[in-house]
C-alpha cells in the first residue's frame, strides 16, 4: 500500500466514524482531500467518494436498524428523493468541467460551514 492508500484509509476510517456519528461530513470533507490526488480528475473523486460512501452509508444503516433510531417512513420518502437525485445527479457529473464541478463544492462547503458558524 502506497502513501495516498494510507492516508485514504485513515481519512475514511475518520470521515466515516464523523458522518455516522453526526450526519455531517463525508462530502464537505472527502471531496476538498479528493481533490489534491494528483492523476484523479475531480468527476473520478466524485465517483470514488460517492463508492466509498456507499459502504459507510450500509454499516451505519445497518447500526441505526438494529438500535431502533430509523423513522421508517421518513427514510422511504427521502429514499426515493435520493434515488431520482443520484440518476440525475450521476448524468450531471458527466456534463460539467473540472473547474464548474470544484466551483460547485467550495460554494456548498462555505455555505455549509457558514450555515453551521451562524445558526445556533
Amino acid at each position: 500500500m502506497d502513501l495516498i492508500g494510507v492516508g485514504l484509509l485513515a481519512l475514511g476510517a475518520i470521515v466515516g466514524t464523523l458522518n455516522a456519528a453526526t450526519g455531517v461530513g463525508w462530502g464537505i470533507i472527502m471531496m476538498p482531500v479528493l481533490f489534491l490526488i494528483p492523476g484523479l480528475t475531480p468527476q473520478q473523486a466524485v465517483a470514488v467518494s460517492i463508492l466509498a460512501y456507499l459502504f459507510n452509508s450500509l454499516v451505519a444503516s445497518f447500526e441505526n436498524v438494529r438500535s431502533g433510531l430509523i423513522v421508517w417512513n421518513y427514510a422511504v420518502y427521502l429514499s426515493i428523493g435520493a434515488i431520482v437525485g443520484g440518476v440525475l445527479g450521476a448524468h450531471l457529473l458527466q456534463t460539467f468541467s473540472a473547474l464548474t464541478l470544484k466551483r460547485i463544492v467550495g460554494v456548498v462547503v462555505i455555505g455549509a460551514g457558514a450555515s453551521l458558524l451562524i445558526n445556533r
